[in-house]
């Protein structure tokens, strides 16, 4: 394994570590998912923009933000976003996560080559409307952003993330909608609980492993992922609506009224450990971010994308207040939520409620949205709200 101890790591130095994957991919006998050529194609993809892709991250300021920046850079970011899918100027997975080890001093060589394996499983081609490579990369670029003015909060206290968290934490941004097939956890009337997140990290788990990940890292890792599952929608007792009750409890003060949270087995984990509560929130947050918390043209886009992988005819402003109450119980619950989304989010909610008294009209088809067109949609959808 090639040693990575050294103020920079080059260019270089991340080809031969993404090319030392080859040979553990070759060693996972996976015939559910992919066959390994398909994953070593990833590498080779991601090999070829990389030097790029990351200089490309590293010069934009509303990346790696402090808390004191936290509320500025929205239009840049939705700017940037919008040059993935107008320009096709998307970076790869693999240089997102090259930067954020750079960056958050990741240097263990296990815990990066780990998460390179995992970049590059979320590099392999899905081309899904909505569950595709591209939202894989938007839920990193988000978690990243987390992690950052979570760090800034925090630096120095016992709640700052250390490199093997944000390393793991990293990991389930990039697979945590492994394989995912366009269905959701209810197939012809039948709800599986959690099918697709325990698909998905069953599907990463033996590459993973055979990268070098602990039993520890890879049940970690389980945890934070199967807690993305928001189904059933709107009930107290799925995955996600138990993490957030961890999260309450650890971190806004409901220990004072409850002495114990009741949760179920599967997720009886979070009642005793904070930081790992802490994780589940912020990658379910990132998760949700760029369809929540950047602003009302974005949440159309994406709406729109979502609905056409389902097979919905249309997207409309009613689907968008469902998945805020719903999904994202209308908040960020972290503090690096908050300060990156929540105004974001509040304003999303204004507008889609007054879109949906309005008439309830269907957006545009998604390649027509104001999002892609780089018109505002807020002029162009609704008159201002102070």
């Amino acid at each position: 394994m090639l040693n990575i101890f050294r103020p920079k790591p080059s260019h270089h130095d991340w080809k031969k570590l993404l090319q030392g994957l080859k040979p553990a991919i070759v060693q996972v006998q996976d015939e559910d998912w992919r066959e390994p050529e398909e994953v070593k194609k990833a590498i080779d993809l991601a090999l070829d923009t990389l030097e790029k892709d990351v200089k490309t991250i590293q010069k934009h300021n509303f990346v790696f933000l402090t808390h004191q920046k936290a509320g500025g850079g929205t239009a840049d970011l939705a700017n940037y976003l919008r040059s993935w899918h107008v320009m096709g100027e998307v970076p790869s997975l693999v240089s997102l996560a090259v930067a954020s080890c750079e960056k958050f001093e990741i240097t263990s060589p296990d815990h990066v080559q780990i998460l390179l394996m995992a970049a590059v499983l979320g590099d392999v081609e899905n081309d899904l409307p909505y569950h595709s490579n591209t939202h894989f990369k938007k839920v990193l670029l988000q978690l990243i952003r987390l992690i950052s003015v979570h760090n800034s909060i925090y630096g120095g206290t016992a709640r700052a993330l250390s490199a093997e968290q944000i390393a793991v934490l990293l990991i389930g941004g990039c697979i945590h909608d492994l394989g995912h097939d366009g269905l959701g956890n209810t197939v012809k009337g039948v709800f599986y609980p959690g099918r697709l997140e325990r698909q998905s990290f069953e599907f990463a788990a033996p590459y993973l492993h055979a990268a070098g990940a602990s039993d520890d890292i890879l049940s970690t890792l389980k945890a934070i992922v199967l807690t993305t599952d928001v189904t059933p929608l709107g009930i107290v007792t799925n995955p996600m609506h138990q993490m957030k009750a961890a999260y309450r409890f650890h971190f806004l003060g409901e220990n004072e009224q409850y002495s114990t949270l009741n949760l179920s087995d599967d997720w009886a984990v979070f009642e005793d450990d904070s930081m790992l509560t802490l994780m589940a929130c912020l990658l379910q947050e990132a998760d949700i971010a760029t369809s929540a918390g950047v602003d009302y043209a974005v949440t159309q886009y994406e709406t729109c994308i979502l609905m056409d992988e389902i097979g919905a005819q249309e997207a409309r402003p009613a689907h968008v207040l469902d998945f805020l109450e719903k999904v994202c119980q209308r908040r960020f619950l972290s503090d690096a939520g908050q300060k990156l989304f929540g105004a974001n989010l509040a304003r999303i909610y204004a507008l889609a409620e007054e879109a949906d008294q309005n008439g309830n009209e269907p957006f545009p088809r998604a390649q027509h949205t104001d999002f892609i067109l780089g018109a505002n949609a807020e002029e162009t959808d609704s008159k201002t709200i102070n």
